[in-house]
């Protein structure tokens, strides 16, 4: 199938189900030092992927792969990436697209607070370095390869703040900008902008805009964890946490036809 004659919404409906390959290429601890990409990726005690691992989601049903990467550790005070750290990244997108799956890489746990990309518009320029060579690296994997911009950006935790909403459209445009222009298949694959901090009352505002886009193919992106106590919290904590009662049925009904309606 030519993925790049798709639209955003075709796409999005093949996606289908997906697996977050986590707490792998994302770890991040404050003040642990990480010599190698090996010790990054298991941090978090996890096994290194695999092919294998690949080839088993795909036998699952799975459709897609969303690949989070915090860059922190590999790349310098500007954004220049370390060759080794992106060559493994581009390892992995290769065997999640070799099986004609759905593959999502971001820029994730750099925007945490306290990291370089919390820090607004002082960061935009190695924003753009780091951006500028994962395109130039990766422009050469097919339209199964999607970024997304970044994880779930908040700066300074004033949602509501106009300039909050500014200062993301202003990166999220750069990002638009860069990867278009980085040609290859890059011109004309999918890409995921974020919402505020990813939450979806934030994100349907008149506050938030989306960037421009030539090719118009974008998507965006929220976390859905509601309720949290059922879906974030340790089980070991609440253990009587449940779903599925009337009302909860009516919230999700609530929240998605507000996200259908503003977009």
């Amino acid at each position: 199938s030519n993925t790049s004659q798709k639209t955003a919404f075709e796409i999005v409906n093949e996606m289908r189900l997906g697996y977050n390959l986590g707490n792998s290429f994302d770890s991040y601890k404050n003040s642990t030092e990480i010599k190698n990409p090996d010790e990054q990726i298991t941090l978090f005690g996890n096994p290194l992927p695999t092919k294998q691992l690949i080839s088993r989601l795909k036998k699952y049903g799975f459709k897609t792969i969303r690949f989070p990467v915090t860059w922190i550790y590999f790349i310098d005070d500007y954004g220049n990436v370390n060759h080794d750290w992106i060559l493994r990244v581009k390892e992995v997108a290769n065997w999640i697209i070799s099986k004609n799956m759905y593959c999502i890489i971001n820029i994730h746990n750099d925007g945490e607070e306290g990291n370089w990309l919390y820090d607004g518009l002082n960061s935009k320029e190695k924003f753009i370095t780091l951006w500028s060579q994962i395109a130039e690296e990766l422009k050469d994997l097919n339209e199964y390869l999607i970024f997304e911009s970044m994880n779930k950006p908040i700066y300074y935790n004033r949602y509501y703040a106009r300039d909050s909403y500014d200062v993301l459209l202003n990166f999220t445009q750069a990002f638009v900008d860069i990867v278009r222009n980085s040609g290859g298949f890059n011109k004309k694959r999918l890409l995921i902008i974020s919402g505020i901090n990813a939450v979806l009352e934030y994100t349907c505002t008149s506050y938030y805009k989306m960037p421009k886009d030539p090719y118009n193919k974008l998507a965006i992106s929220i976390h859905y964890f509601d309720p949290n106590d059922f879906t974030i919290i340790d089980d070991k904590i609440i253990g009587t946490q449940r779903w599925g009662c009337e009302n909860d049925y009516k919230e999700l009904l609530r929240n998605f036809n507000t996200l259908k309606e503003f977009y």
